[in-house]
């Protein structure tokens, strides 16, 4: 038996708390018809208000999202040997129980079910224990998860429940609250409390470890080596003084290393946050919204985020008509090229031709008379003159069109004095991919930019002109051999693009305000939206970037959607591979790249570039 069949008497709709029914590819609710999917054999059963997360990954190198089990949760795993145990938010788990449930918002490689804490999927009085660790801060109800909580456990169940107090920031997406043990005894109010406190795995001591640790690793290199070679209750006793307003000399020193924490990483250690708003116009629904105060807090929190699943939907909506609206004008410069390549291409936007005007039509009729009046060797000399003078016509009128198939309009001017910000590598192979690329280089904002184009034996004569006519087009554009190396980047930065991926037309401007914003970034990453096939009618896919690496990790040198410093690339790329840090690693939480994705062909051309 699978483990989806020894899971699904368990399993409720959450939509409506009927039982599901399993179907090949997903489970359908036997009351409202709602189809949720499988996953690799995980069903899916979010509320229809939340999108799917997507996977998570698990490694021995992170024990935070594996959450290992505290020693009391694996006593309270082995006296329910004969019961179901819910592992509430159970990350990256690298083993499974067989009495054990994995539910988390992620789908990790050993998660049994994706849903929301604050709607779980599951039938009343299924477990006999509910645990979770590192899990409700992270909860954005945490009061609507509690009553959830009470309301799969069976009565006399245990719950066991380990959360965060005096940690930093941390985990994706949101980080919302630090409980302390008051609160967290608040939330569990309607329970029998048998005991709160602290756990060994809990003891301050860990808390400063991670503080401190965090604050070392992200503060510059020369303020973190004086700090650690400072006493700590020289440390302290700075702190101290400057905050009676009793600074002594000697304080100045460590109170600037410490104060050199960069703004961006202030929030994930602050002491507090801040908030200053407006009262908005208040309409009739904001005026009625007080009658949801006394609805069970599922109802309520229904309410809210669907509230905000609709802002957000807006919010998809208004991004989703400016990708429409840079992919209207790609299509349209891709068809003005393509037009003047392939001649027998019609152009949709030309005038009708005109009717022939009196003097055309009499020329028609006198050529017609001559060939009636002329003897034939004479009609067919004549003839033979007016073709040759057609014929060259033709040449030099092609010969112009290999000069310039575009309009010198429709390019930016090259800057070449200029240092560009961005050096965009791509080896082409699909004529189409290629001219969406350039344009979408072309329309950006910021016009600091080269393109290098990489040659390669295997490329048709279509993209082998694209590529030259472009080099002619805009100076900004370089045709190289197979190997990059043998061009030297001027840019600031190097983009590695993939085939088939495009830029939103803002994107430079945006990597180029973050560089100005941190100087000394050697990498930049944003998030990107895949669609699968040009033919695809599915909205594309938003995809996130890669996890912000922890200290000591590295990039691959030719990792796509990422933006790589040239001087880090010479420093310390020869082999692939380069170092980062918090302190040199930047994400913009914006789509800015738009790619899509081919079904791979026989010919791989995933190694072509190297």
């Amino acid at each position: 038996m699978s483990r989806l069949d020894s899971l699904l008497p368990l399993l409720a709709c959450p939509r409506c708390g009927a039982r599901l029914n399993p179907h090949p590819s997903q489970v359908v609710c036997a009351d409202c018809s709602t189809a949720y999917p499988l996953r690799n054999g995980v069903p899916v059963l979010l509320p229809e208000t939340i999108e799917e997360a997507g996977t998570g990954e698990a490694s021995v190198d992170d024990p935070v999202s594996r959450h290992p089990y505290s020693q009391e949760s694996l006593r309270i795993i082995e006296e329910h040997r004969g019961e179901w145990v819910l592992d509430l938010g159970a990350g990256g788990k690298l083993q499974r129980w067989d009495n054990v449930v994995q539910i988390d918002i992620f789908r990790y490689p050993m998660t049994d079910v994706v849903g929301s804490a604050d709607r779980l999927p599951f039938r009343d009085n299924s477990f006999g224990a509910v645990i979770s660790q590192a899990v409700f801060e992270h909860l954005q109800y945490p009061q609507a998860a509690v009553e959830e909580i009470r309301r799969v456990l069976k009565p006399g169940g245990v719950v066991k429940i380990d959360t965060a107090f005096l940690q930093p920031e941390h985990g994706y997406p949101h980080h919302f609250y630090n409980a302390t043990e008051t609160g967290l005894r608040e939330w569990f109010r309607e329970f029998d409390l048998r005991w709160s406190g602290v756990e060994p795995h809990q003891h301050p001591r860990w808390s400063l470890s991670w503080f401190l640790g965090v604050y070392l690793d992200r503060l510059p290199a020369d303020a973190a080596a004086l700090l650690r070679t400072t006493p700590l209750g020289d440390v302290v006793d700075a702190l101290h003084r400057s905050g009676t307003g009793a600074a002594m000399p000697q304080d100045a020193a460590i109170m600037d290393a410490l104060g050199a924490l960069p703004e961006h990483h202030l929030r994930t250690l602050a002491a507090g946050v801040s908030i200053r708003a407006i009262n908005p116009s208040k309409t009739l629904s904001s005026v009625s919204t007080p009658s949801v105060a006394g609805a069970p807090p599922v109802v309520a929190t229904d309410l809210d985020r669907k509230l905000s699943a609709t802002r957000l939907d807006l919010e998809h909506l208004r991004e989703e008509l400016a990708a429409a609206q840079e992919q209207r004008l790609l299509a349209n410069d891709l068809a003005r090229y393509m037009a003047q390549y392939y001649r027998e291409i019609p152009d949709p936007d030309a005038p009708e031709p005109p009717v022939p005007s009196l003097q055309v039509r009499l020329v028609a009729c006198a050529k017609d008379v001559a060939r009636a009046v002329l003897p034939g060797p004479v009609w067919k000399f004549l003839r033979g003159i007016a073709r040759s003078r057609r014929a060259a016509a033709a040449a030099r009128a092609e010969e112009s069109r290999k000069v310039a198939p575009l309009q010198e309009a429709d390019v930016v001017p090259a800057v070449a004095a200029q240092q560009p910000f961005v050096s965009v590598v791509l080896q082409p192979f699909d004529e189409e991919a290629l001219t969406t690329a350039f344009f979408s280089l072309v329309r950006q904002s910021h016009t600091g930019w080269e393109m290098i184009l990489l040659g390669h034996p295997d490329q048709s004569p279509a993209v082998r002109k694209a590529m030259a006519d472009f080099c002619r087009l805009d100076k900004r554009v370089v045709l190289v051999g197979k190997d990059e190396k043998a061009w030297d980047w001027r840019g600031r930065y190097r983009l590695m693009l993939q085939e088939g991926t495009t830029l939103s037309f803002n994107a430079l401007e945006e990597m180029f305000t973050l560089s100005l914003a941190r100087p000394g970034t050697e990498a930049i990453m944003a998030d990107h939206d895949a669609t699968l096939g040009r033919d695809d009618v599915m909205p594309p896919m938003r995809c996130l970037s890669a996890p912000v690496p922890q200290a000591g990790s590295s990039l691959a040198a030719s990792a796509p959607f990422v933006l790589l410093m040239t001087d880090a690339l010479r420093r310390n790329g020869a082999g692939g591979i380069i170092d980062v840090n918090y302190q040199q690693l930047a994400h913009i939480p914006l789509v800015l790249f738009h790619t899509v994705q081919e079904p791979p062909s026989p010919a791989d051309r995933s190694t072509v570039i190297r």
